[in-house]
């Protein structure tokens, strides 16, 4: 096992250990106590019933979300860097996040929302899916596109989705209950999270990130210029469209359930790169352990504030993301590569 590849391990315990915490640690009961009470059976009756449904029902739905949705984004992240050869690309660069936001806060704001428990993240979903469908179509001409035009479109794309949620927002105003769920959707959480919301978030995680881990190489090629990719066998402007379409996936289903995260899929990449090194081989499975773990350790932050606090899943992810991209402008700053 090269030497990469060992941190791998490490890095997977390191996140049992913190989802054990996760599960055990809180405000309220049950506690650590109360769960290895649970566990060797000798919690009360009376209380075991009780224990066992806030575990299963309540926060092991939270943290699978959690974790399947910090891997998601970040394997989204090393996908978009190498496709656009830039270090700075994020998953919502081609407006999938963008939707995903306008389509939850449509859906909650026209009083969808209490008919059943996935209408907002069906809701999110879809607009997730048309408005990448839309940068596509946008930047392509005679079935091709160029990286700058699906920037562009992305950017384009961003603008007016972000316009539209603005507007949303500012429309429901009036009805303060409308208005404050669309705030706390747009800045991301974990709340209230069911088994549904985690088969969503796992099933997309594990079948586009499936599709992803078996092309490192072709991510490796796509650091090089098309023509050096060409020369060595990959079709560079097929491959990017089926990854970018992967990565969009990842994206969707995420965000879908978890509302706008900001940071994970920009920071961490940078942060496995620094661990095992650019090789994607390494890199993916680094990626996925590190955004598992981060968003998981992120969310057990808002459990543990105070209750009024509020503190948002956004909030605390871009708090975090903010002081390493200071870190990356120092680097910068003495000539240092991204």
């Amino acid at each position: 096992m090269t030497a990469p590849r060992r941190l791998l391990p490490l890095l997977g315990l390191g996140l049992l250990a913190v989802a054990l915490f996760y599960l055990a640690l809180a405000r309220e009961a049950p506690g650590l106590v109360d769960l290895w009470r649970l566990a060797t059976g000798t919690a009360d009756p009376a209380d075991a019933a009780i224990h066992r449904f806030v575990c299963t029902e309540i926060r092991l739905p939270r943290l699978l979300v959690a974790a399947f949705g910090g891997a998601a984004l970040a394997l989204a992240g090393v996908v978009m860097q190498a496709c656009f050869r830039n270090p700075l690309a994020s998953p919502d660069l081609v407006g999938t996040a963008a939707g995903a936001a306008l389509g939850g806060a449509l859906a909650i704001v026209c009083k969808f929302a209490g008919a059943a428990v996935l209408v907002v993240p069906a809701a999110s979903l879809l607009g997730a899916v048309v408005v990448t469908s839309l940068v596509f179509v946008l930047a392509g001409a005679h079935g091709r596109w160029s990286v700058a035009g699906l920037l562009l479109a992305g950017i384009a794309l961003n603008t007016l989705v972000g316009a539209l949620t603005a507007f949303v927002v500012t429309f429901s105003m009036r009805n303060y209950t409308a208005s404050s769920e669309v705030l706390f959707w747009l800045m991301g959480g974990l709340e209230a999270r069911t088994w549904e919301h985690a088969a969503i978030t796992a099933g997309g995680c594990v079948l586009f990130g499936g599709c992803v881990l078996p092309r490192a190489r072709q991510l490796d090629l796509l650091t090089l210029r098309d023509d050096s990719a060409h020369s060595l066998g990959l079709d560079a402007q097929r491959t990017r469209r089926a990854l970018l379409w992967l990565a969009c996936g990842l994206c969707a289903t995420t965000v879908s359930n978890t509302g706008g995260i900001a940071f994970v899929g920009l920071v961490v990449p940078h942060l496995a790169r620094l661990l095992v090194g650019p090789a994607h081989a390494a890199l993916l499975p680094a990626a996925a352990l590190l955004g598992a773990l981060l968003l998981v350790g992120s969310d057990l932050a808002c459990r543990l504030a105070p209750p009024d606090a509020n503190l948002r899943l956004g909030v605390v992810t871009a708090i975090l993301g903010a002081p390493y991209f200071l870190f990356l402008l120092a680097r910068h700053r003495r000539g240092e590569a991204l």
